[in-house]
């Protein structure tokens, strides 16, 4: 969209003669479709507009603010930095009206633009409701509230219909946990700015996630989702007001060496499911924190802003970051002969380079599932290194993974491991693993990957960039516009690797326009999730000689640790380069009699040029 081209623009409000908050409560919320202008990028392809509600201090003057974004919603289209306009109108009747070149009519839900005369297409009121809305608490959390009774806090008192007020503070105290907790703020179309639905979630009493009527902002660090006076929030995921919506936070505690603090707190954010804080370090405490920064532990505040802000579904998970990480790697059916998808050998060197890596870590092997599924139900990790499709043997377990997932286990797949039928597979994937294999969309073919740039991430720590040989997938199947994704190793894929017909591995359209255009392809990737587990896939793995890279077993090492929740290393996870007698160790199959040792020396002794 263009500015110059947005700043012709009517919008209709249909209602009944009385434009009083009920018409102005219907009129407000998300909606999204396709529009097409009369050349592209103007009004050109996905759109999704919010509604904003609004009247003078008085409740005069009822009118809408329109906020259209170019891709889609917050957390469904809509990147951060992307074009975004706004648009105020005052009611004429039944008219607001912008300008005169353009028209949008909303009716019966319904947003239709025009331009002289031209249908540009129409966008859908929709109601989307959070993903951990209604979460139940783990066994082994501690519930605040439930509805029955405010009894765990500090001057906590019910609404009539037995919601938990603001303004109590939890009696027990907290150091590094899981929070999820439920709010709805009021409808305040006269209010403007703090004055609109405000509270706080104070982690420990000291540090605040705003809660504000803050529905079609830009998205500051005083507004809904940011952390007071730190950081604004990655994207303004707020729904409207009188909306149920989640928190979801994975909180660090700081660590003190006596009276001396020596690492900051951090905090991971989910707004509504949506990633709005990575891992950001919080340096100080938030203003009006209820208590300073020390040693101990902190209750859960909830802040008095004067607002009729409510609560629900209340609950924290303990988590000791000093802890012994479980890690359980689940190793394929053997495939494929000698040195390729060596499923069983390939995570018998993982686990052994993090049993001798120094960090607090056990790890367990087990070929392709546990005969006791209990072993999992304390798995802080799980990887999955094994053949994918409709042979994926997670597929006859999505039941336990989920309960593992929803309890906040982190999730690898590596190479086959990331490709699942479409469908429920399909989506499972998405949500847990953040990206998958999808046929007639991914290709796999055999090329060599040049990682000229990584991001800055800890799973990146002490890896520098390289060129392998693999078998890299690409053209993955991401959330719309990688949502909670982030990518780790990217690289554009040669003309060669289009060489082959379309098929379900070999090519599409969509693939070759991509490699056409020298799009990036993503074929590491870490997702943070809501339910406060991460989780990395990783597309090589299929050359068993690879292991023997330092940089490409470091990155998977490292995505281990941090799936796990361990703090990597400055450098990386430090392992031993495996000679070829460890990588020829547990091998399904025999070397094959023409087996050209030297020659794959001469690989192993490349990698470390």
């Amino acid at each position: 969209m263009h500015r110059h081209a947005l700043a012709a623009f009517t919008l209709a409000w249909f209602a009944c003669n009385s434009l009083c908050a009920q018409d102005l409560f219907k009129a407000q919320g998300e909606y999204l479709g396709e529009l097409h202008g009369p050349r592209v990028g103007l009004l050109d392809g996905t759109t999704g507009a919010q509604v904003i509600a609004r009247t003078g201090p008085d409740g005069q003057n009822p009118h809408l603010r329109l906020v259209v974004l170019d891709g889609g919603l917050p957390g469904k289209g809509y990147v951060p930095g992307a074009a975004r306009f706004e648009f105020d109108g005052k009611f004429e009747g039944d008219t607001a009206t912008f300008a005169n070149s353009f028209r949008a009519v909303l009716r019966n839900d319904k947003i239709v633009f025009e331009m002289s005369g031209k249908t540009l297409g129409e966008l859908t009121k929709v109601h989307r409701k959070s993903p951990t809305l209604g979460a139940t608490p783990p066994a082994n959390a501690t519930v605040l509230f439930d509805g029955s009774s405010a009894d765990m806090f500090d001057k906590g008192r019910l609404t009539e219909d037995g919601l938990l007020m603001a303004g109590c503070d939890s009696k027990q105290r907290f150091g590094s946990h899981r929070l999820h907790l439920e709010f709805q703020t009021p409808f305040r179309p006269n209010a403007r700015g703090q004055g609109r639905g405000n509270s706080g979630v104070y982690v420990q009493g000291r540090y605040e996630c705003q809660i504000l009527d803050s529905f079609g902002l830009a998205g500051k660090q005083n507004e809904c989702g940011g952390i007071y006076s730190v950081a604004a929030p990655i994207t303004n995921a707020c729904l409207p007001p009188k909306t149920w919506q989640t928190y979801d936070i994975v909180f660090t505690a700081a660590e003190w060496r006596g009276l001396k603090k020596v690492r900051d707190a951090r905090m991971t954010v989910h707004l509504n499911g949506i990633l709005v804080h990575d891992d950001v370090a919080v340096p100080h405490v938030t203003t009006a924190a209820r208590r300073k920064e020390s040693d101990s532990g902190g209750g859960l505040y909830l802040q008095d802003h004067g607002n009729p802000v409510v609560y629900r579904n209340i609950w924290v998970v303990e988590q000791d970051p000093k802890r012994t990480r479980n890690i359980v790697l689940l190793a394929g059916r053997p495939s494929h002969g000698y040195a390729s998808h060596e499923h069983h050998a390939g995570c018998q060197l993982l686990a052994k380079a993090l049993n001798e890596s120094g960090l607090n870590l056990k790890t367990t092997v087990i070929k392709i599932w546990p005969e006791d599924e209990s072993v999992l139900d304390t798995a802080d990790v799980i990887v999955s290194f094994a053949d994918g499709g409709r042979g994926h043997p997670l597929l006859r377990h999505m039941g336990k993974i989920d309960e593992c997932m929803q309890r906040g286990a982190g999730l690898v797949c590596l190479h086959y491991a990331v490709e699942v039928p479409t469908g429920k597979p399909g989506a499972n994937w998405l949500r847990w693993l953040g990206g998958y294999f999808e046929t007639h969309w991914s290709v796999n073919p055999h090329w060599t990957a040049e990682f000229t740039a990584l991001p800055d991430h800890a799973i990146t720590r002490g890896v520098q960039p390289f060129a392998i040989n693999d078998e890299w997938y690409f053209h993955m199947r991401f959330p719309k516009g990688m949502e909670s994704v982030t990518p780790i190793l990217s690289a554009v894929a040669p003309k060669t690797t289009m060489r082959r017909k379309d098929g379900p591995h070999s090519g599409n359209p969509a693939v070759r326009k991509a490699v056409a255009n020298k799009a990036p392809q993503h074929v590491g990737w870490a997702h943070t999730r809501p339910d406060g587990g991460r989780a990395f896939g990783f597309t090589g793995g299929h050359v068993h000689w690879n292991w023997g890279h330092d940089d490409f077993r470091k990155v998977v090492l490292n995505a281990i640790c941090w799936c796990a929740h361990m703090d990597v290393p400055k450098g990386g996870v430090v392992s031993t380069t495996p000679s070829l007698e460890a990588l020829q160790a547990n091998q399904d199959n025999k070397p094959p009699k023409k087996f050209d040792r030297a020659r794959v020396q001469k690989l192993l002794d490349g990698f470390k040029k």
